[in-house]
């Protein structure tokens, strides 16, 4: 490991590339030993050392306090307990000396739970026969489509696509627009947003919504 990382170390360019460090140790070998192969891998060129699975906040100051370099933790879920390193805050691990806190988990399990409950939802209907409105549980299609960057593909179009290009993709006369009347938001959290009633011909006609106003846009 050590030579790979001094290899690592050697053939990179960018200065601002960082190399971080794993050591798997701390279940098999303890903390001393994993003390001491992040101290080699520091030797070697690692910028940013990790120790996974540390079982304790002691564990994780002392070797915090002993490492040459930055320690990186892994928080997995970030917000809910698992088997191995407790559940701590990112406050908690900055007065503990770690660098840097990473939540590999946290996005997928919640994407999951998302997923779940929407299921959920329509599990409901299918049983039930009846509508089930759940907008809470979901994201819009207008806020869909403006996380997905659509404005700034649609202002791409418009200035590299030829004429012949737009009037195919989007009819004559028209300019670049999956959803003609949206408005890009700068703004994330509570704003405006655009209501577009989907016709049977797959066109778009709307108005700019109140704040507060639900959209009744099907996908």
């Amino acid at each position: 490991m050590v030579q790979k990382i001094r290899s690592a170390a050697e053939a990179r360019v960018d200065r601002d590339f960082v190399i971080k460090s794993r050591t798997d140790v701390l279940a098999t070998h303890g903390v001393a030993e994993a003390i001491r192969r992040l101290n080699l891998y520091a030797e070697a060129g690692a910028d940013l050392l990790f120790a996974d699975a540390a079982m304790s906040a002691e564990d994780i100051g002392t070797i915090a306090r002993n490492v040459v370099k930055p320690l990186s933790v892994n928080m997995g879920f970030g917000i809910r307990p698992r088997s191995t390193t407790p559940l701590l805050s990112a406050k908690q691990l900055q007065d503990l000396g770690a660098a840097v806190v990473i939540y590999p988990r946290l996005l997928t399990a919640c994407a999951l739970r998302g997923m779940k409950n929407g299921l959920h939802l329509l599990q409901q209907s299918l049983a039930s026969g009846k509508v089930v409105d759940r907008p809470d549980a979901l994201v819009s299609f207008e806020e869909l489509h403006d996380i997905m960057g659509m404005h700034e593909i649609e202002e791409l179009e418009q200035r590299f696509l030829t004429p012949e290009q737009l009037a195919t993709k989007y009819g004559r006369g028209r300019k670049a627009s999956i959803m003609p009347d949206a408005k890009a938001k700068s703004v994330r959290g509570d704003r405006m947003v655009a209501v577009h009633p989907s016709t049977s011909s797959g066109r778009t006609v709307g108005r700019t919504a109140k704040p507060g106003a639900k959209s009744n846009q099907t996908a």
